[in-house]
């Protein structure tokens, strides 16, 4: 029997097997689609075990510290003192930091080790974002089953599984916030859609509205964000209820919902009992109280009395919002996520907007993010308003909701993938299903124009799946070019920050590495290292060193300290460092060097302290250390003699220097009185990012 004949031999059975078992069927295209989004998540696995970025490796910390301590640990790290970090003051984790993602981990690990399995708390910490995004594609199937059947559920769980939205904040080693608080976020949707079903007794409303409220409240515990979705139920039980969709299942499942996850949020110390008054908690109340009159109103016979009290309650409900708001009685969500809302506002918090995630995106940007999702959008949109069901009208509000966000932050992207994933899902499976009956009509008897007909239903859906087809293959493999893949190969398949040395690039670059290596091998214990922010959870959790300032960013006037440090001229530096005791100062300069026709030629990158310098200069003067900034950037956006002047730019050992190619940088130390030169991560031109530390003499 030929190789043919076994396979079309095997498929004959499968179909036998698989013949008026539709379940069967769905099954196992779903397990597919999770089986895609679990490799396209675990590819950086080739660059070996290791967190990426820099918020990972203090969720991992925090994890740790559970971790050995036993079940006693998620009690003891409400106490814990961290003196390794924001010298010399600490920090109180269990009371600035979210345990939403160590917790997860940590219970996960004792339960592993009761059961006889002790895996490694790094490996374990790594493969956890690949296992929360493959439960968020399964969340995205169940949520878009609710709108649009097996077909759709289908459909927006592969486009989930491939979105570079999604795999960008849930690949290998991505230990944060985002990973876990996604599908915490999805679940708490379904749960309460299914507790405001018309199919739903009350006590069923309640029972859902517990679920509901119990993954809202965890993901509230875990990822700062959560703002939104905890004000999404409250505000979309309105929208239903000013729309003519009230009954009294919306009103108890949004109250069970908002008492259970209030309940859990406040009680995180991070947030507070406190947290009640401020305004993304307080419009729950604001809507129940809502709803509670369109329950009461709903005993008024007279339609025109019972329309004009709840517009009156209404009214009032307003504007006692925005009188307690203006007064001060409830607080403002602060300025970080209002800026989400006015994005102009974010020119107010020079270290917020320093940050490349926390900037308003390009278009190129959310095409990348979303890719050719996005042409299905406006469709999708169409046709889920068009049925008018109340799960169509959640998703199409969530979607407008969440893009905007990730039009205003880079970083909410994310939030928006599940929306997007849906709606252009919706959007697809209604175009194939339109094939699928435009070939069934044609079994009926031949119309003159039946051929067009069939090829012109056909046309859209099969070029939009080549199109999709295409982007997702890799560079490699003749898809787009690698500066503007779509492709979530291609965004998978990059090694984690501290494999690169933070620069961005597809190689070991491993100068970072060896630095910290360094640090905690070579320098005294008690040593302190000021640095940039952006360094400090490295430097503290894998250099084991004291820092000044880390990503937390919990403490503006000392980080303006730092940057003031770096700003001034050394005598004044080495007076600020005395006064924070610091023993050591780290840098991290990126350059290039080439050779051509025996010239040579090199140039600072940008990518390192000499591109981060402005948001020292900005971040200083913000927090009372005045400079002015043209007097250090000329008309080109390049740095002045007067930035050369620095301690910064005294530092960077590559100078500006004029080249047979026009204005380069190369190596030339500056001979300081204050600062020696204890270790270089690579000699010169040997790399492309270099790590400096300095040992501060003290007269």
């Amino acid at each position: 029997m030929s190789v043919a004949s076994k396979v079309v031999l095997r498929l004959r059975r499968v179909d036998r097997l698989l013949g008026n078992r539709p379940v069967l069927t769905e099954i196992g295209v779903l397990f597919f689609i999770c089986s895609l989004a679990f490799i396209l998540r675990i590819l950086p696995l080739r660059w070996g075990v290791a967190l990426s970025e820099f918020d990972p490796w203090v969720q991992y910390k925090e994890a740790l510290f559970v971790i050995e301590r036993g079940w006693a640990g998620f009690a003891e790290f409400f106490s814990w003192h961290d003196t390794q970090s924001w010298y010399p003051w600490g920090r109180d984790m269990g009371r600035t930091a979210f345990p939403g993602i160590p917790f997860a981990m940590a219970f996960i690990y004792l339960t592993l080790s009761l059961l006889g399995f002790r895996p490694n708390p790094l490996e374990l910490a790594s493969v956890l974002p690949v296992v929360y995004g493959v439960l968020t594609v399964v969340a995205v199937y169940f949520l878009a089953k609710r709108v649009g059947g097996s077909s759709t559920a289908l459909a927006a769980a592969l486009f989930m599984a491939i979105s570079s939205a999604h795999i960008s904040r849930t690949h290998f080693g991505w230990f944060d916030d985002e990973s876990l608080s996604l599908p915490l976020m999805l679940a708490g949707y379904i749960f309460y859609l299914t507790a405001i079903s018309e199919k739903r007794s009350l006590k069923g409303s309640a029972f859902y509205a517990v679920l509901s409220g119990l993954f809202l409240g965890y993901m509230s515990a875990s990822w700062g964000a959560h703002k939104f979705p905890l004000a999404f139920i409250p505000f979309f039980s309105v929208v239903l209820a000013l729309v003519g969709r009230y009954h009294r299942r919306v009103l108890v499942a949004t109250a069970v919902a908002f008492a259970v996850y209030t309940a859990i949020a406040t009680s995180v110390p991070k947030l507070g009992p406190g947290y009640i008054f401020e305004i993304t908690i307080f419009s729950g109340f604001v809507a129940i109280f809502i709803l509670a009159v369109f329950e009461a109103a709903s005993r008024i016979k007279d339609a025109g009395v019972r329309r004009l009290a709840v517009a009156a309650v209404i009214l009032f409900s307003a504007v006692g919002f925005v009188s307690l708001a203006a007064l001060g009685v409830l607080g403002a969500p602060g300025i970080k996520f209002l800026s989400v809302l006015l994005p102009g506002l974010r020119g107010e918090l020079p270290i917020v907007q320093s940050v490349a995630e926390n900037q308003v995106p390009t278009w190129s940007i959310l095409f990348s993010d979303f890719g050719l999702t996005l042409l299905l959008l406006p469709f999708g949109v169409y046709r889920l308003l068009k049925t008018r069901l109340t799960e169509d009208l959640f998703i199409v509000l969530f979607l407008i909701f969440s893009v905007y966000f990730a039009s205003s932050m880079v970083r909410l992207s994310l939030m928006a993938s599940p929306a997007v994933a849906i709606v252009a899902g919706h959007s697809y499976a209604t175009l194939f299903n339109r094939l699928g009956s435009a070939l069934s009509q044609r079994q009926a008897p031949r119309k003159k124009t039946g051929f067009n007909q069939v090829g012109l239903t056909a046309l859209t859906p099969v070029v939009l799946l080549l199109l999709i087809s295409y982007s997702i293959l890799p560079s490699a493999l003749g898809g787009l070019q690698e500066r503007v893949t779509l492709s979530p190969v291609d965004l998978g398949y990059q090694p984690p920050t501290i494999v690169t040395s933070s620069f961005p690039a597809r190689q070991s670059i491993p100068d970072w590495v060896k630095a910290l290596n360094w640090m905690r091998d070579n320098l005294p214990k008690d040593a302190v290292v000021a640095s940039w922010w952006d360094y400090g959870y490295w430097i503290t959790i894998i250099g084991e060193k004291i820092t000044l300032i880390d990503n937390a960013t919990i403490n503006s006037t000392q980080i303006g300290d730092v940057a003031h440090a770096f700003m001034s001229d050394e005598q004044t530096a080495m007076e600020i460092f005395r006064r924070h005791n610091v023993t050591h100062v780290v840098i991290y300069v990126t350059h290039q060097f080439i050779v051509q026709g025996g010239q040579a030629y090199g140039r600072l990158l940008g990518f390192g302290d000499e591109g981060k310098w402005i948001w020292m200069l900005r971040i200083a003067n913000q927090t009372g250390h005045p400079y002015r900034e043209s007097d250090y950037i000329d008309q080109n956006f390049q740095p002045t003699q007067r930035f050369w002047q620095t301690l910064l730019g005294q530092l960077i050992p590559y100078k500006p220097t004029q080249t047979v190619f026009g204005p380069g940088h190369l190596y030339n130390p500056s001979q300081l009185n204050y600062f020696r030169l204890a270790y270089e991560s690579s000699p010169p031109y040997q790399s492309l990012a270099y790590v400096y530390v300095y040992e501060v003499i003290y007269p």
